[in-house]
């Protein structure tokens, strides 16, 4: 059976007149009785009482009616859920980001999404910029958002965001009275930071422009920010983290000092796979991307 015949039978039904049918269907009168006719010769049983005023629906016909309009809703659902799925606006979105950049611009932005796109259905965890990316190119992820710039192979990558970084030192600490630090400040200070494996770009992107031409006296590596301020609580040494992590993390005990000289910003990346072509990846790059 094609759903078009459904359909005419379904309108013929409800007018019971073969003429205000057609007109309703916007064919010829002679065209929609030779449509339900071969639909009566598929399924090989009368459909209608023909009569002189119309039409009366035979058992046959009534039980077909029934069944037709549950296909017939059935299959617009079905269509509406394939445009939808083709458009982007219908589906999965499997999203990470890095747990140092669980803040304020990217939760929000996935908020934001979640409540304009309904029909998509978004998972996000978080984790080490080095395992976010992992995942993603394993195809365990669709997108991620990262610290640092991204340089993969088949990897996109583009930087959404930048976040300044601060120093952060025991409360007690010499430079703690100061208003303001410059990076020859930091030289020779025993410095607290994360391991590189947990976000490469990041790290080498900080050490880089916070200690140029010399590394810095790294004395300890903490699996995660949390960790690296509690180190720095017990006079273990100073670190530099993004200045609104650490106006969320540090204590009393912290004391947190910007830079005076062009403070370093990190860069917050969007990531996905290069070849990926999903529609709902598409619309969520598209939304990433535009300028609010």
């Amino acid at each position: 059976m094609e759903l078009r015949r459904l359909r005419y039978f379904v309108v013929l039904a409800r007018h019971r007149h073969f003429g205000r049918a057609a007109a309703e269907l916007n064919i010829a009168q002679p065209g929609l009785s030779q449509q339900i006719k071969v639909l009566e010769q598929e399924l090989k049983v009368p459909l209608l009482d023909r009569t002189p005023r119309g039409v009366l629906l035979t058992a046959a016909g009534r039980e077909l009616l029934a069944g037709a309009e549950a296909l017939l809703s059935a299959s617009g659902e079905l269509t509406d859920r394939v445009r939808a799925v083709a458009d982007g606006t219908h589906g999965r979105l499997r999203l990470a980001y890095s747990r140092s950049g669980a803040d304020d611009h990217v939760t929000d932005l996935i908020r934001r999404f979640r409540k304009d796109h309904e029909g998509v259905r978004v998972s996000a965890t978080t984790g080490m910029s080095s395992w976010c990316l992992r995942l993603l190119q394993d195809g365990e992820l669709d997108a991620a958002f990262v610290r640092g710039t991204v340089r993969r192979t088949g990897i996109t990558a583009h930087v959404v965001a930048h976040e300044e970084a601060a120093v952060i030192l025991p409360a007690g600490h010499p430079l703690a009275a100061r208003t303001g630090l410059t990076r020859r400040d930091l030289r020779g200070l025993p410095v607290v930071l994360w391991p590189r494996d947990a976000g490469p770009a990041l790290h080498d992107e900080l050490v880089a422009d916070v200690w140029p031409g010399d590394a810095p006296r790294l004395v300890a590596e903490e699996p995660d920010f949390e960790q690296v301020v509690a180190a720095v609580r017990a006079g273990t040494g100073i670190s530099v983290m993004d200045l609104g992590r650490a106006r969320k993390l540090c204590p009393p005990e912290v004391t947190i000092r910007r830079f005076t000289d062009a403070p370093p910003r990190f860069a917050v990346s969007f990531a996905h796979r290069a070849r990926d072509t999903s529609p709902v990846l598409a619309r969520f790059a598209a939304y990433v991307t535009e300028p609010e």
